[in-house]
């Protein structure tokens, strides 16, 4: 386990936004409903958030999949949180785990409020691993089944306690939080160091993707890539319980695009291949 100096861990949390003697106000980069990226490291004693942003607004494709308008390039940038939380070489680090995880509430009510935008509140949106570079906007991983599990209530509750940590203990997009206060490493346990065990009470196996000591490959306009995390979209009702929620089958999560992180730690959204849409969103920049 890394340990740090009491002056040196103090800087960190001063740094983050992470007050020792109370709760802060509401962090202005986090909101109920937004999607977190966090890295663990089995074995120390950091954790890394990030707040990206609203699920449903800015993550969330049309009922047909992922859709051009939804791209976002270098949307923060986490290198010096990531060599802070990890060391320089984080980028080639095999023991690093990135993950996503977003929901409203854990409320059993169907009701769709204006800040999910067509979602239930108990709506999941949660990473899996990309098996290989693959094509752009394509899914490249299985999608989560919850079927049997029937877990979007235990999910969502586990997912909520997380963004509330970081809603309430930091003030700052991205925060460097000691594993006493994150419930990450618990909602996300490892039975080894290597081995995922069952996330957020519902996805057996783990929603993270491990680092490499190389990389993924060349992820388009995002350059070289050190994760690339399957978004899915979880709906726990079928569309015909809820009037005017967005289209989706209970319990089985729909591809919503690519979550990367880049060697130089730029985050991007990727959810369009080259060609037709793409190309003319892209030559904006």
């Amino acid at each position: 386990m890394k340990h740090k100096s009491a002056n040196t861990l103090f800087a960190v949390l001063l740094g983050t936004g992470f007050s020792l003697t109370g709760l802060q106000a509401q962090n202005p980069f986090f909101a109920p409903g937004d999607l977190v990226l966090f890295f663990q490291k089995p074995g120390d004693d950091d954790i890394v958030m990030v707040g990206l942003g609203n699920t449903a607004t800015v993550y969330r494709g049309s009922a047909a999949g992922p859709t051009a308008d939804r791209q976002a390039l270098n949307i923060v940038n986490i290198d010096a949180a990531l060599t802070t939380a990890y060391g320089a070489g984080w980028a080639t680090d095999p023991d690093i785990y990135s993950g996503l995880a977003g929901a409203l509430s854990a409320s059993t009510s169907t009701t769709l409020q204006a800040i999910n935008n067509g979602d239930q509140k108990r709506t999941l949106y949660t990473s899996r691993a990309r098996n290989s570079v693959g094509t752009l906007g394509q899914v490249n991983s299985s999608p989560w089944d919850l079927t049997l599990a029937n877990s979007s209530t235990g999910g969502a509750t586990a997912i909520v306690a997380m963004g509330n940590i970081f809603e309430v203990n930091y003030t700052t997009q991205v925060a460097i939080s000691p594993t006493s206060v994150s419930s990450i490493e618990t909602d996300n346990p490892f039975l080894v160091p290597g081995t995922q065990a069952t996330a957020f009470n519902a996805f057996q196996g783990g929603v993270q993707q491990v680092g490499s000591a190389t990389t993924i490959g060349t992820f388009g306009p995002a350059g070289q890539v050190e994760f690339a995390l399957d978004l899915n979209r979880i709906v726990p009702l079928n569309d015909e319980d809820t009037t005017g929620e967005v289209s989706g089958v209970k319990h089985i999560g729909s591809y919503e695009g690519t979550v990367v992180v880049g060697t130089d730690g730029n985050v991007s959204f990727i959810t369009q291949g080259t060609g037709s849409a793409f190309d003319t969103w892209i030559s904006t920049f």
